[in-house]
């Protein structure tokens, strides 16, 4: 499908409508589901252990309707409790019926800046499955008690909750930070954070390698204006991970040692290759400290060496990594610190999240020892970088637009990649980057040597130009590259 060109201006609905038909997206539901949803919805939760004295929350950001996890914690003489309430969504989905095998196409929900295309219909994603405030809801909670920063226990409960209070992310922050002790969840919170920072010295102690947070979003207005704004890096968001990387784990160390057969989530350690090419940036910028970058221990020691005129190697110590994938065969999480790792805590939204929730149910609760799909984890990894790459189409081809419609000219940035034929520049403004060809990038750095001048070098700050800006590509040519002193 063609970008359809608007008389006026190019609408961001078209570039988000153009991924949508090129990638092949489901995405409606068919209308003989309507049939479903009455038994859906008249299905009693009789037989799930009553949750519904303990005061879950949910966090989430200010859009989001699809609550699947809710939270709490308790900490009494030096012994932590945490629980993690996940939607049991398996409970109303029944594995291979037609509304399952819709969702399994589709293997996750795609998210966009002016819609969502889910991995359930509405009905169930927003409202059945949802955990709503003040609304009995069936899960699968993983309880775990944890003293002097050690696992004592852990339990898992099929339970049905209510959750007593839809939060937001900005809103915890302030909350705890403010300490405004007169809202009706302050001591909740406060508890909350108390688990947090439990949790946050066990990852520490593992050296779980903390990327720091440096990405925008789409803000959509009124007639289709736009504008970028940058993610906030909250502690909130920090809790809510923590909180889900112990239940994803503890699920996962579970099924290894029981020998269930179900779906890992793996990330391995970092190919030779870029390891060598990480080194040899460090070198350039002078941060080089004989590292081998064979654990976690030697990327967490450069990320807390980069200061902020260098907070671009941050992106250059992520792009060393592998990209996770889910695999059958357990094989950890390498930047987590992690030796069992799995996705639990996101049905509405990740066909492998329901999977492992099956798997785990018909052990624990029916003794039954399920037998996997072939050909899932692959199904479902394909989904998920189908996703990704959607989203990084809409971002560039977005900027691309945002730009054309201000006129902007000239940019700032720093410099992330160079080959024979040109640089690669990261704008600082704006989340693009951008490639400035060199004819002959030789001669140029024989040139420059003879006035005494450095060449281009990775990290160095540049100002450029815009020279040629493709919007349905997504790709921005740079031109007049200046070294900023």
């Amino acid at each position: 499908m063609k970008i359809k060109r608007n008389k006026y201006k190019l609408k961001l609905s078209e570039i988000i409508e153009d991924e949508i038909k090129q990638n092949s997206l489901r995405e409606r539901f068919p209308k003989s589901f309507k049939t479903h949803f009455n038994k859906i919805e008249n299905k009693k939760i009789k037989y799930h252990k009553d949750f519904t004295s303990i005061p879950f929350v949910t966090i989430d950001g200010e859009d989001s309707k699809d609550f699947d996890d809710a939270v709490w914690s308790s900490n009494h003489n030096g012994l932590t409790t945490i629980m993690v309430a996940i939607s049991d969504v398996s409970f109303f989905i029944e594995k291979n019926d037609p509304l399952d095998i819709e969702a399994k196409k589709r293997g996750n929900s795609f998210y966009f800046p002016d819609r969502v295309i889910p991995m359930f219909p509405e009905l169930i994603s927003n409202n059945i499955c949802s955990l709503i405030p003040k609304k009995e809801r069936a899960c699968l909670i993983i309880e775990v008690q944890i003293k002097n920063y050690k696992i004592l226990n852990f339990y898992i409960h099929r339970a049905k909750i209510i959750s007593v209070a839809r939060l937001t992310y900005n809103q915890v922050d302030k909350i705890y930070f403010n300490k405004i002790k007169e809202h009706e969840n302050f001591e909740l919170i406060q508890n909350l954070f108390k688990g947090y920072k439990t949790l946050e010295r066990i990852s520490a102690s593992r050296n779980k390698i903390n990327f720091s947070r440096n990405e925008f979003q789409i803000i959509q207005e009124v007639n289709e204006d736009f504008f970028f704004k940058r993610k906030e890096d909250l502690t909130s968001y920090k809790l809510i991970e923590e909180f889900m990387v112990l239940a994803n784990e503890t699920v996962a160390k579970y099924i290894k040692i029981n020998k269930i057969s179900s779906i890992y989530r793996n990330h391995e350690k970092p190919r030779e290759e870029k390891i060598k090419e990480l080194k040899k940036i460090l070198k350039e910028n002078n941060l080089y400290n004989n590292e081998k970058f064979k654990n976690q221990k030697d990327f967490n020691n450069v990320l807390n060496k980069i200061n902020e005129k260098k907070i671009f190697l941050n992106d250059a110590l992520l792009r060393t990594q592998a990209k996770a994938y889910y695999g059958n065969k357990n094989c950890g999480h390498f930047g987590l610190g992690l030796d069992y790792y799995t996705h639990f805590t996101s049905p509405i939204r990740r066909y492998s999240d329901l999977d492992v929730h099956r798997n785990l149910i018909d052990f624990v609760f029916n003794n039954n020892k399920n037998v996997h799909e072939e050909g899932l984890s692959e199904h479902l990894t394909s989904q998920e970088k189908k996703s990704d790459v959607i989203e990084r189409n809409i971002l560039e081809k977005a900027c691309c637009l945002y730009i054309k419609n201000k006129n902007k000219k000239f940019f700032t940035g720093v410099i992330d990649g160079i080959e024979s034929f040109g640089i690669f520049i990261k704008a600082f403004e704006l989340p693009f980057s951008c490639l400035v060809r060199i004819k002959n990038r030789f001669d140029n750095l024989i040139e420059r040597k003879r006035k005494n001048e450095n060449d281009f070098k990775i990290g160095q700050k540049v100002s450029f130009k815009i020279k040629r800006n493709d919007i349905k590509s997504g790709k921005i040519l740079g031109e007049k590259v200046k070294i900023i002193a």
